[in-house]
């Protein structure tokens, strides 16, 4: 991601040592709610100042991925929920970063380094850490197939046998789902390109029981992220050379032309009378209104955070509010931010920011190499990811945490090390 200077290096064998100890630990931030992730990255990266040190000539994404984030910074100017960018001092210990801009900036800072490090690390010495990160992820995913089974048993003594903690604890592991989604890829990848029927078994067996288990926990997003990411795979394996270009360029296009798009399929759906189900349909109604303020401010947007001071209920929609029981018309159709972050972009930093937005995905997939150049297991995990990190893009977090980013950070990392590893003709 950055260019490097060639001397003053920590050898990379022990960056990738350092990777893998942060992959021991991620089971347990990951299954607590991934609200531990920025810290965990932030630890495994800065190492990496020894090997990641950014020369006078940054990449193209990343300069524009710092454009969009300063612009970000600068719509707090109009934003109407604007706090300022810092509040308290250092002295009397209520210091705080207020700009979710810049809490942004401080992530892509942690997140470079993280990345580049791994990408520092020579192919050949990244053997044994990566099989621990295999072996962490594979964890995780065996606790997650488990969880629908044994939380109602394990989570009282998590929560002090307190039932009103309970949610909480089904949030973290749906939070604990969307993160599993994420690092899934590069399992089922490296398990899928292994040769021999009986590997190719155990990963389709892996990507089975997880999508079962993440549908028991009712986590929505997990769910399709897991279809995109199947949906991914056979695009790469109907085009190996261009198919990884053809889905940034994709998602790119997507973030660009997202008010269009997603105006037009709701558009649609009305005129069809289709009804979604559950979650979906309040999703729906919430986006149909933030296209209606997108329209109101289209080229610099309404500042950063602007959805949340959103507070229209569906008293105001009578005929949503009709399919709904009575008390929905105290809640708000926008719940805090748009549960989509390309609409979100658009209505906070409009066409300036989605702009800078999608021209960042789209560098990113025409940097990378042509796929196929790149091991069968890489560029299919590089598009398991990518189609996995769209759909929570899509209907999960805001565009502003940082939780979510380091989660994705991590993941990326993840699979710089296993393309890391050499792999014989038996693995």
């Amino acid at each position: 991601m950055t260019g490097l200077p060639e001397h003053g290096k920590m050898p990379a064998m022990s960056y990738a040592s350092i990777l893998a100890a942060a992959f021991v630990v991620w089971p347990v931030t990951c299954l607590a709610g991934t609200q531990g992730n920025p810290l965990l990255m932030a630890l495994a990266a800065l190492p990496a100042l020894f090997l990641a040190r950014p020369s006078w000539r940054p990449a193209p994404a990343l300069l524009v991925a710092l454009g969009f984030l300063v612009w970000a910074i600068a719509s707090e100017s109009w934003s109407p929920v604007s706090r300022g960018i810092v509040s308290g001092s250092l002295a009397g210990g209520d210091f705080a970063i207020r700009s979710a801009g810049l809490r942004m900036v401080l992530t892509l800072v942690f997140g470079t380094l993280l990345i580049g490090g791994a990408l520092r690390i020579e192919p050949g010495s990244a053997q044994l850490s990566a099989r621990i990160m295999l072996g962490a992820v594979a964890l995780h995913g065996l606790l997650l197939i488990a969880s629908p089974h044994l939380a109602g048993d394990v989570l009282p003594y998590f929560y002090d046998h307190d039932p009103a903690k309970y949610p909480e604890g089904w949030q973290n592991l749906d939070r604990a789902a969307n993160a599993f989604a994420l690092v899934l890829p590069i399992l089922a990848s490296y398990l899928l390109a292994r040769p021999g029927l009986a590997w190719k078994g155990v990963g389709l067996f892996l990507i089975a029981a997880s999508l079962i288990s993440i549908a028991l926990l009712g986590t929505s997003a997990a769910m399709i992220g897991i279809v995109l990411m199947l949906v991914a795979f056979l695009v790469m394996w109907a085009l190996p050379r261009t198919g990884l270009r053809w889905l940034f360029s994709g998602v790119a296009a997507y973030i660009a032309l997202a008010p269009v798009l997603i105006g037009g399929l709701l558009h649609l759906l009305t005129r069809m009378g289709v009804t979604l189900p559950g979650s979906f349909q309040s999703r729906a109604w919430s986006w149909d209104v933030v296209i209606g303020r997108i329209r109101e401010a289209p080229v610099k947007g309404h500042g950063i955070d602007a959805t949340k001071s959103w507070q229209e209920t569906y008293a105001a929609h009578p005929d949503w509010l009709a399919q709904l029981p009575d008390f929905w018309a105290y809640y708000p159709v926008v719940p805090g931010h748009p549960h989509n972050m390309a609409l979100q972009i658009w209505a906070e930093t409009g066409l300036i920011g989605a702009g800078l937005a999608a021209l960042t995905v789209l560098l990113i997939g025409w940097r990378l190499p042509p796929g196929d150049r790149l091991r069968p297991d890489v560029r299919l995990a590089i598009a398991g990811l990518l189609a996995a990190a769209v759909s929570l893009f899509s209907f999960s977090y805001s565009v502003w945490n940082e939780a979510f980013w380091a989660t994705l950070a991590l993941s990326v990392a993840g699979l710089i090390l296993l393309s890391r590893r050499e792999r014989s003709s038996l693995a």
